[in-house]
């Protein structure tokens, strides 16, 4: 049973998030409802919809990353400087 608690953590992991699993779910879904004959036009449009939702998320996450300031912002202490928090 020790398997099927970690089962959820190793399924974020590997899917890198809630929304990519989330989107895999009902991808699965889909094509099984395609397979019993029972996929609908509303079905599909919702997919469409979720799976752009997911793609701008994870442009938006890698446009974020690669325009990040600098860390500590403008009024940080110099990098070498060991009395700087110390100040008075």
């Amino acid at each position: 049973m020790a398997w099927l608690t970690g089962l959820p953590g190793k399924i974020l992991k590997f899917t890198q998030g809630r929304a990519t699993a989330f989107f895999m779910a009902f991808f699965v879904a889909g094509h099984l409802m395609a397979w019993f004959g029972k996929l609908t036009t509303v079905y599909v449009a919702y997919m469409g919809t979720l799976g752009g939702l997911v793609l701008g998320h994870s442009i938006k996450e890698d446009w974020a990353a690669r325009n990040a300031p600098p860390a500590g912002g403008p009024d940080a202490p110099p990098a070498g400087d060991p009395n700087a928090d110390n100040k008075s």
